[in-house]
């Protein structure tokens, strides 16, 4: 049996952000795109810094809850306890609850240590959109669940493909 990954589907959707994403950290710089430092001393990077941005975040659920999760709903439907539909219905409820569980436990430690101010979500593909200081942006990428930042308007295509009913794990 198996199982379709949301995490998949985000990163099928965001990989050619990535790129674009990362032509941007160097605005977030300060450079004037000809390669000299002008721009990054401590008064500029003060300014930079006070200056808030808004992100995609990417949050993956714990994946070794999520694999333990899917080997015990598994062994159920070996064993003949479940039907197939009723194992898929149980590991995308599993799944589901692992992805809330990292967007609270995310969106707790950014408004609380990093400064960070999540302004909207869509939880099946665990996308967060995020506005806040460059460096709480950047240090977010320090909290295990994260798997990568992109640009604002990931955020909306993804709410597009929710919406529009593009297959998810949860469907």
């Amino acid at each position: 049996m198996e199982f379709e990954s949301t995490r998949r589907r985000f990163m099928q959707l965001a990989g050619t952000s990535a790129t674009v994403s990362l032509a941007g950290c160097n605005a977030l710089l300060g450079g004037d795109g000809d390669g000299s430092n002008a721009g990054t001393g401590p008064q500029n990077q003060q300014t930079a810094d006070a200056d808030a941005a808004t992100v995609t975040v990417a949050i993956e659920p714990d994946q070794a809850q999520l694999q333990q999760r899917q080997q015990e709903i598994q062994s159920e439907f070996e064993a003949g306890n479940l039907t197939q539909g009723e194992a898929q219905s149980e590991y995308r409820t599993a799944q589901k609850n692992l992805a809330e569980d990292a967007i609270n436990a995310f969106t707790e430690r950014a408004t609380s240590d990093l400064g960070l101010t999540v302004d909207d979500s869509v939880s099946l593909a665990g996308a967060l959109l995020v506005t806040g200081p460059p460096a709480g942006l950047i240090d977010s990428l320090s909290v295990e669940s994260v798997t990568g930042l992109f640009p604002q308007a990931t955020f909306e295509q993804i709410r597009s493909r929710v919406r529009t009913g593009t297959p998810t794990a949860s469907e």
